[in-house]
């Protein structure tokens, strides 16, 4: 367990002197390390800025005289890849044992944000609380997370999710030969963290939260395309009426017709080669596990999983789920359906495509793309007629 007098230390020094400055790359994501809180607690890394924002900024017009604002900018699709990601120390004064963050929306000094955070093989790490909760999800590697009273932590593979309460403490370990890493993100605030003594005979918090992989349970969201349509594993929060968590699992070869959303959503990839694009992106990006993307709310797009391997995602959405259809029956407001299923295995329902087709890059359709159940259709249909 590191010294936290080192790590007061560290962050005092970068509230003094490291928050004047700001680092861009060259996506414009503004990196940032530790800035301290004073009394034994610190906030974890974030100078302000970051890859994706939740709200849009309202530009004032210059002009002499007028006091109307200019519209407000429209958000863009933001993807980050995995190969692309700057990672930073969590504790700079002592890089080499610290674990590694890359900030990716919000100010973890002040608001509700997201982050990846790794950590190396064998790292014990060190009792703490936060003073708000977060939701994380495992990318790669087996980390666990040891609350008071634990004999034997549990360790959670990619795919997995938790939720630890504020307050509560607790130990983020990686006990493996693999390095581990994830998602990590704030809803309620800030990111901070105070060091906390752990309590053998304690007992885990009844709000904490472990969703282990192979626990998950699956549903489709189009219940009407069977095995071929995306699967969903909601893992918190009602998608029918305000923001979740949710994870997704894309057939290989699949993709979405063009379709917006009515709000903004953070995902990162777990498993395959996903692409989300605006549907006149002629070179949309690959991205592989590690990678993220925030989708805005209203912005027609397609979601399509490479032909190869299924794929595997998890996204934050802000707001409720629903589903619009781009082109004549564009939207993502007032009347588009709601695809919400919830963890009492409620299948999706009104998701808002019915009497379009489901087809959308490289001709591929919401079926995945496997030739020989297409072709076992093909043959039920012409039987049908006969």
């Amino acid at each position: 367990m590191r010294s936290f007098k080192v790590i007061a230390v560290a962050l005092v020094l970068v509230l003094g002197v490291g928050c004047k400055k700001k680092k861009k790359d060259d996506g414009g994501t503004t990196m940032g390390t530790a800035a301290g809180t004073g009394a034994g607690s610190g906030t974890a890394a974030g100078s302000g800025g970051s890859a994706a924002g939740s709200g849009s900024d309202t530009a004032g017009s210059g002009s002499a005289g007028s006091a109307a604002a200019a519209e407000p900018a429209k958000k863009e699709i933001v993807v980050m890849l995995a190969g692309d990601m700057k990672w930073g120390p969590m504790d700079p004064s002592n890089p080499d044992k610290s674990p590694q963050i890359v900030p990716l929306w919000g100010d973890m000094t002040k608001e509700a944000n997201g982050f990846l955070i790794k950590l190396k093989p064998g790292d014990k790490g060190m009792h703490h609380t936060h003073s708000n909760g977060y939701h994380g999800v495992t990318i790669g590697g087996a980390p666990n997370h040891l609350q008071d009273g634990d004999k034997k932590p549990t360790p959670l593979p990619a795919g997995s999710y938790w939720f630890e309460p504020g307050g509560v403490g607790h130990t983020s370990q990686c006990l493996g030969k693999e390095e581990c890493f994830g998602l990590a993100h704030f809803t309620d605030g800030k990111t901070d963290f105070a060091p906390a003594e752990f309590k053998k005979d304690g007992k885990r918090d009844p709000k904490y939260v472990e969703k282990p992989a192979k626990d998950l349970k699956w549903v489709p969201l189009m219940p009407d395309l069977k095995d071929k349509s995306p699967l969903i594993a909601d893992v918190w929060g009602d998608p029918a009426s305000g923001p979740h968590g949710r994870f997704w699992k894309f057939p290989a070869g699949m993709a979405s017709p063009a379709h917006s959303h009515t709000s903004d959503y953070h995902a990162v990839v777990i498993k395959g080669t996903l692409m989300n694009y605006a549907p006149d992106d002629k070179a949309p990006k690959e991205m592989g596990p590690g990678s993220y993307w925030m989708q805005p709310g209203g912005g027609a797009h397609i979601t399509a999983c490479k032909a190869g391997s299924e794929c595997i995602a998890y996204s934050y959405t802000m707001g409720k789920f629903d589903f619009a259809p781009s082109g004549d029956a564009a939207g993502g407001g007032a009347g588009s359906g709601s695809a919400a299923g919830g963890d009492k295995g409620s299948a999706a329902a009104g998701s808002g495509h019915e009497g379009h087709d489901m087809k959308g890059h490289e001709g591929h359709d919401m079926k995945g793309g496997d030739k020989k159940d297409d072709k076992k259709a093909d043959d039920k249909k012409g039987d049908a007629k006969k």
